[in-house]
């Protein structure tokens, strides 16, 4: 049902979701140390063929995570001519009692840099920058992601600096220079304009049959992650009631977050299908099992037998879903901030710069 309502209104896909091209990469990060550089589209990683930056089919971040090695083979295409660089991934390291990390190349994906807003009285409104103006490079330098622009006033917060806009098909330059203003209860260096998150958004339309299968494979993909000792990927990645109700909100406070939310049930719904079919007492699954095993043996379990296994298992269970749980609730967004908070009155020291 969900995947055919969400073919017939389809589905919302940001550039994240439909490019492997790199808008940023991090300073001192291990792709920066690999020589990755904005623009360099990523063909593979890890000996597997991506189309996306994000998602857990073919993409770049889930091939990242899923690695074993340790150091991924990540292969580019620059300026016309394919390259493979080995990198060692990034993992940061966290307090006892929240989730750990996974591994992290830290670059993000390319994403059109569109101002949403310019805040009066700043020099982007000096300048006469507008909503809607695409920035396509400053100083005759391209940029692929907002991170780019943001990263280089931090380091030159008195220099000015010629933005190359494009609007309304015409492409102008604007030459502006930053100034301190109020950014949180911080005064930083900034030209006073607000990022379009979302990008550039396409509609597409996934057959129902289309989104069972992506849905399944990535629900195969991560059990075969938890399954695997040698991957970041544990059991308390997964989510709970709580985190599913975390990811609607989040959902459903973007732009055109329901259909969103539609896409996302189809995967919640095989999800929970492939779960329940499990060989697991309680489940589904255990009942197929226990019900093969009664017409092999041609007799009924020994009711205590089943009786012992059965309660076992909901234990063990409801115990897991409590202990997801406890990870899920530090990803509400005011207890995130609150363990940020104190994180950051006693930083935990980092083997490498993030």
């Amino acid at each position: 049902c969900f995947a055919a309502i969400g073919w017939a209104v389809g589905h919302p896909v940001g550039e994240a979701d439909s490019t492997t091209v790199i808008g940023c990469v991090m300073p001192d990060s291990p792709a920066q140390k690999a020589g990755l550089l904005p623009g360099d589209k990523i063909l593979s990683v890890d000996g597997k063929p991506v189309r996306r930056f994000l998602g857990m089919n073919d993409s770049v971040s889930w091939d990242v995570v899923r690695s074993e090695g340790d150091k991924i083979a990540v292969k580019f295409q620059r300026d016309g001519k394919v390259q493979t660089v080995w990198v060692e991934p990034y993992k940061a390291e966290t307090r006892g009692w929240r989730r750990k990390s996974v591994r992290q190349l830290l670059v993000s994906p390319a994403e059109t840099p569109i101002i949403a807003k310019v805040e009066r009285n700043t020099p982007a409104a000096a300048a006469g920058l507008r909503a809607g103006d695409i920035i396509r490079g400053f100083d005759q330098t391209p940029i692929y992601n907002p991170i780019a622009l943001l990263e280089y006033i931090s380091k030159h917060p008195k220099d000015e600096l010629v933005l190359h806009v494009e609007r309304g098909g015409a492409k102008l330059d604007i030459p502006v220079t930053p100034t301190p203003l109020p950014t949180g209860d911080q005064m930083k260096p900034r030209i006073g304009i607000e990022w379009d998150t979302a990008g550039i958004v396409s509609i597409q339309h996934p057959s129902p049959i289309e989104q069972v299968y992506n849905s399944v494979t990535s629900t195969l993909k991560t059990i075969g992650a938890v399954a695997s000792p040698k991957s970041d990927v544990k059991l308390q990645h997964l989510s709970g009631p709580v985190g599913i109700w975390n990811i609607y909100v989040r959902l459903f406070e973007a732009e055109g977050g329901w259909k969103l939310a539609l896409w996302f049930s189809v995967i919640l719904n095989v999800n929970l299908a492939i779960l329940n079919m499990l060989p697991i007492p309680v489940l589904d699954g255990g009942h197929i099992v226990l019900a093969l095993i009664e017409s092999v043996r041609r007799k009924p379990v020994n009711m205590r037998v089943l009786e012992v296994v059965q309660t076992s298992c909901a234990v063990v269970i409801i115990g897991y879903m409590l202990y997801i749980t406890f990870f899920d609730v530090q990803d509400l967004p005011f207890v995130r901030k609150r363990l940020d908070q104190l994180e950051a009155q006693s930083p935990v020291k980092n083997s490498q710069t993030p």
